[in-house]
């Protein structure tokens, strides 16, 4: 048995990933108690069933979670990036300053 590698996920891919990640989540009539199968499972429909037409790969539900995670460890890094900058206070210094520091 052979399985396809797909190609890497695009900018494109990963912003609309986290459009439906975030919607999926936040769903305030079953955001909260759904399994985590079940969440990956709606994860994975709605992102193959409302993507855009510039998105041609359909993915799958472990592809999806893979690419989420590593995207979510880059926010908790940028983030503690963030919290040492501010933590220094530095004088006169912008949001757009800080976070061109990181």
């Amino acid at each position: 048995m052979s399985i396809k590698r797909t190609s890497s996920y695009t900018h494109a891919e990963d912003t609309h990933l986290c459009h439906i990640y975030l919607d999926v989540s936040q769903n305030p009539i079953i955001g909260i108690y759904q399994s985590k199968d079940m969440f990956w499972a709606r994860v994975e429909n709605d992102y193959n069933n409302n993507k855009p037409d510039f998105i041609t790969e359909l993915r799958n539900k472990r592809s999806l979670q893979c690419r989420m995670q590593t995207i979510l460890s880059a926010i908790g890094k940028f983030r503690g990036c963030l919290r040492q900058i501010e933590t220094l206070k530095p004088s006169g210094a912008s949001e757009a300053d800080i976070v061109s520091i990181c």
